[in-house]
């Protein structure tokens, strides 16, 4: 059975946009140029355009058509910590390390593999309220450590050299302490209780590009999640 009409659409847009052929707010071409293109009626093209729609991949404006969406990969409804977005973010320190069991896990990489450490922390005024540890592999291909430091945020280093739908996000939240290394760099009592987001940054290949540990005040127990688009629908 030949693949419908609509769905043949929807597939000649769906990998351009997650490949990043096609770039956030790019236009697609107008329903009578689809019609065109593809021999078919206006209610086929616009029930191809719609299932791209309701996957996040595109967005319609009236009378002006559809456009190529912006990938949400900080809209997790799990994670909402109160203030966070209102926080200044202050560098602490960046480091070439080897990374131990954990990282290599979280990254996949062997024992040799250099990794590029960052550390951030975030203020609310005078007082600290959040630490952030950053792992990226070290090597070509991969944010360099200039880059790295002029990104507050986490995904938008990644975004620096892969298009965003490439990649989702791996998400757990747990409550902890402080680890003995981070103290120095985190002004809070060794037993507070803390929360601890931790986010690994996955392509649709599978690929480990980044891994992410933040550290905040109010912990409020543990979960897990996915947010950012999974080509497939298929979890890593």
């Amino acid at each position: 059975m030949s693949e419908p009409v609509y769905a043949i659409i929807s597939s000649h847009f769906r990998e351009p946009i997650i490949n990043g052929v096609l770039k956030p707010d790019d236009p697609l071409p107008s329903e009578n140029e689809l019609c065109r293109l593809f021999a078919t009626t206006r209610e086929t093209v616009r029930k191809g355009l719609k299932q791209l729609e309701q996957e996040g991949l595109i967005y319609s404006r009236p009378r002006r058509g559809y456009f190529v969406s912006r990938p949400r990969h900080q809209e997790i409804t799990v994670f909402a910590p109160a203030g966070l977005d209102q926080t200044e973010s202050r560098f602490k320190d960046i480091r070439i390390i080897r990374p131990g069991a954990e990282i290599q896990k979280a990254l996949q990489v062997p024992s040799n593999q250099k990794v590029i450490a960052v550390y951030r922390g975030s203020y609310s005024g005078s007082r600290q309220v959040g630490l952030e540890a950053k792992y990226l592999p070290y090597g070509k291909g991969i944010p360099s450590i200039e880059n790295e430091i002029n990104y507050a945020v986490f995904p938008e280093a990644a975004d620096a050299k892969s298009a965003s739908f490439q990649y989702y996000t791996q998400l757990s939240i747990r409550a902890c302490v402080i680890p003995s290394d981070l103290y120095p760099m985190f002004d809070c009592g060794r037993d507070e209780p803390l929360l601890l987001i931790s986010r690994i940054l996955i392509t649709q290949e599978g690929l480990r590009i980044g891994y992410s540990k933040q550290y905040l005040r109010e912990p409020v127990g543990e979960l897990s999640g996915f947010s950012g688009y999974i080509q497939n629908n298929e979890t890593r």
